[in-house]
Order: C-alpha cells, then sequence, then structure tokens
C-alpha cells in the first residue's frame, strides 16, 4: 500500500482530521480541527514533515504553503482549494483530492475562513510559517477551518 493511500485510509475510515505516514508508517494523527496540529509539528521540528505524506481533511492556501514549508512530497485533501493545489503543484508535490473548492469557508459557511484571511496576499512559504506562528502564539484558538 502506497503512503499515500495508508494516510488518506486512515484520514477517512478512522475520522482523524490530520495523518502524516512516511515509509508506510503511521507517524501522527490529529483530531483537531484548523491547522493547530500541522503547525505545531513545524514548530517542533521542521524536518518531521520531510518527504511525508500528509491526510487532511481541508487542504486551503494556509495549509499548503506550510506543508510545502515543511518539505512534504504528497498530499490528500478530503477538501482541497483551488489555490492550495495550484501552490502544491507549483512545488511538485503529489496532489489527490476528494472535493475541490474555490476557497475554504469558516465553519458556519458564511465567509472565507480567517486563516486563510490572514495570508490572503502570502505566496512564500516561510513568510505564511512566520505569521501563523506569531498568530498562534497570541490566539491558540487556530480552529477556523
Amino acid at each position: 500500500m502506497s503512503d499515500q493511500t495508508l494516510a488518506k485510509n486512515k484520514l477517512v475510515k478512522e475520522e482523524y482530521s490530520y495523518v502524516l505516514v512516511k515509509d508506510n508508517n503511521v507517524i501522527l494523527t490529529s483530531n483537531k480541527k484548523g491547522i493547530e496540529s500541522l503547525l505545531n509539528n513545524l514548530i517542533e521540528g521542521k524536518m518531521i514533515l520531510k518527504g511525508t505524506t500528509v491526510a487532511d481533511k481541508v487542504v486551503g492556501k494556509a495549509v499548503a504553503l506550510l506543508l510545502t514549508y515543511g518539505g512534504v512530497k504528497s498530499v490528500y485533501g478530503h477538501v482541497m482549494s483551488d489555490c492550495a493545489k495550484a501552490i502544491l503543484d507549483k512545488n511538485n508535490v503529489e496532489v489527490e483530492y476528494n472535493r475541490i473548492v474555490p476557497y475554504i469557508m469558516n465553519e458556519d459557511g458564511t465567509d472565507k475562513c480567517h486563516i486563510e484571511k490572514l495570508i490572503e496576499d502570502v505566496e512564500e512559504p516561510i513568510k505564511a510559517f512566520s505569521i501563523l506562528k506569531h498568530f498562534l502564539s497570541n490566539d491558540a484558538s487556530l480552529t477556523g477551518k
């Protein structure tokens, strides 16, 4: 079984929000909403993501920039934005998704996700990481997917 298939199956069948796989081993799973788990992985050490496969329930621009910054090789997004796909494609990350959307909405579906708004004009992965890390330190509720 490929890393991407393993990550995707774990995400969908076991209802995780985020799964990290490398060399056919599940390294990490999370049930937390938002980008907090991914961001914390990068804060703890960027190398944890290098060469991994990630499956995430929602992959928007912020997640795509963070995954690119972390050096992942493959991403499955249950829901993925057009912008996220473009960023991942541009950075030669293998992409698979269940559903593609124009952008990621907030939880109540009334507006664009506040995390996506925060990095709307950002194109550089390291800059997105810096902005989101600062935001996390000031507002621990990064559950805005």
